[in-house]
């Protein structure tokens, strides 16, 4: 593997292992969430990663709508069972996120990305 994918692993296993009591609850406003960039997951308690993604603000990515939540709820997932797992990015990482985006779906394939074109 070269560095980049590397990378990337070390991040999806970041956010793979992250604790579910750690990740982000689902809320209105997402005010519990921070502003700062990061790639990220959107996880249920059992089913583990259902997608994955990057944004330069992650409150505002969510607030602003998601189609993994919808689709977690038409696929009738209790609210409380999906959480966000950041891996938040230091500016020299922000610029290859999503590089590392793609090499992360390609790894893990979450059910929700293969949904997108």
């Amino acid at each position: 593997m070269n560095d980049v994918q590397d990378e990337a692993q070390r991040i999806l296993d970041r956010l793979n292992s992250m604790p579910f009591k750690d990740c982000y609850r689902l809320s209105r406003m997402f005010r519990n969430v921070p502003t700062n960039p990061a790639l990220y997951a959107v996880r249920h308690c059992v089913d583990g990663i259902l997608y994955l993604g990057t944004t330069n603000n992650l409150r505002r990515r969510f607030r602003d709508g998601h189609k993994a939540l919808s689709w977690a709820f038409i696929d009738r997932y209790d609210p409380d069972d999906v959480r966000i797992a950041p891996a938040f990015l230091p500016p020299s990482t922000a610029q290859r996120s999503k590089e590392l985006e793609i090499l992360m779906i390609r790894i893990a394939q979450p059910s929700y990305n293969s949904l997108i074109k």
